[in-house]
């Protein structure tokens, strides 16, 4: 039968289905029966699920609808921003949606909408390790958990993800999991510096075929053994616009810092170690200003080494000379 989406795109409970005859269900179904056909060769296999989900609208069926309490979910630790000092955009997006002054309780119930459904994936993606172990392939399969971006889902005020750089959005999930040569016993690791860029050269080391030339990413296979990390000091991301328009954007992150290039809007710069909620835009503070000359140049050198189209002669001498807001 036809979805619900009477609460536009805040999300709601599916009472029509269970939660077996979800889209979700589905596709693991689809999943576990890849398995269970390639387990009868004894050749190595590749299977790649993408899944949707969690987006918005969530509509999301028993009992994963009411798993969560909205009372009892606090607000996110960017929730409650002004928007003071930071790019027009940024307030226009809560005009574009329509949730300028939307409370945090009636955000909650999106919220728990967006973590039933993130448990719902859990549940079927623990179906599809299941069959790994009923067809004995678990110890020797490699699995990865990620996601590409995340969700405002209210924070700063926000939803969906466009025009922004926030932690919300940018910083995702990694699992991987390989019993027979990762050890069974769980690690997190706190190496930040890792982008969706380094799963192929990854999959590719372990897999020991060669890595075409053109791959930016690095090797996560120090990270995933615990024996070393990235190189890396700082994780770049690029955005270029959506629907609503063109803007481009560019991010830089370190440990303590975050720097956002906005090409057509001032810029911004975050205390991550003060700041967390990234709610106090510091690129006009004098007291950072070393920082921001820091970032900028650590910017330029990443989209010189990546071929950034957007590095031409004015970008470079507005960023490393400091011309720009």
């Amino acid at each position: 039968p036809p979805r619900p989406h009477t609460n536009t795109w805040f999300g709601e409970a599916d009472l029509g289905i269970e939660a077996s005859e979800s889209a979700l269900a589905w596709e693991a179904d689809q999943v576990r029966e890849m398995i269970r056909e390639q387990s009868a060769g004894n050749t190595p296999f590749f299977i790649r699920w993408d899944c949707s989900e969690p987006h918005l609208p969530c509509i999301v069926p028993e009992p994963f609808a009411s798993m969560y309490d909205p009372g009892t979910i606090p607000p996110w630790p960017g929730f409650d921003d002004s928007l003071e000092g930071k790019p027009y955009i940024q307030a226009q997006q809560r005009r574009t949606w329509k949730i300028e002054g939307k409370p945090w309780r009636s955000w909650a119930e999106t919220v728990a909408f967006y973590m039933g459904e993130i448990s719902l994936i859990d549940a079927q993606v623990g179906r599809v390790l299941e069959r790994l172990e009923e067809m004995g392939l678990r110890e020797d399969t490699l699995v990865i958990y990620t996601s590409d971006h995340g969700d405002m889902c209210g924070s700063h005020g926000m939803i969906d993800k466009h025009y922004i750089m926030y932690d919300d959005v940018v910083r995702v999930p990694l699992i991987a999991s390989w019993p027979r040569v990762f050890g069974s016993g769980g690690r997190v690791c706190d190496d930040f510096v890792v982008n969706a860029l380094d799963l192929a050269r990854t999959c590719c080391e372990l897999a020991g075929e060669k890595t075409p030339e053109t791959f930016q990413g690095e090797s996560l296979v120090p990270v995933f053994l615990g024996t070393g990390g990235t190189g890396r000091a700082e994780v770049c991301s690029v955005y270029h616009g959506n629907q609503f328009g063109l803007y481009t954007q560019r991010m830089l992150r370190t440990e303590g810092w975050k720097y956002v290039w906005n090409a057509t809007a001032p810029d911004e710069l975050y205390d991550l170690a003060a700041d967390p909620g990234e709610i106090h835009n510091r690129a006009t503070d004098s007291e950072c200003a070393a920082v921001l000359r820091d970032c900028r140049r650590r910017l330029v050198a990443w989209m010189e080494s990546s071929g950034d189209p957007q590095l031409n002669p004015w970008i470079r001498e507005q960023l490393l000379s400091g011309a720009v807001v």
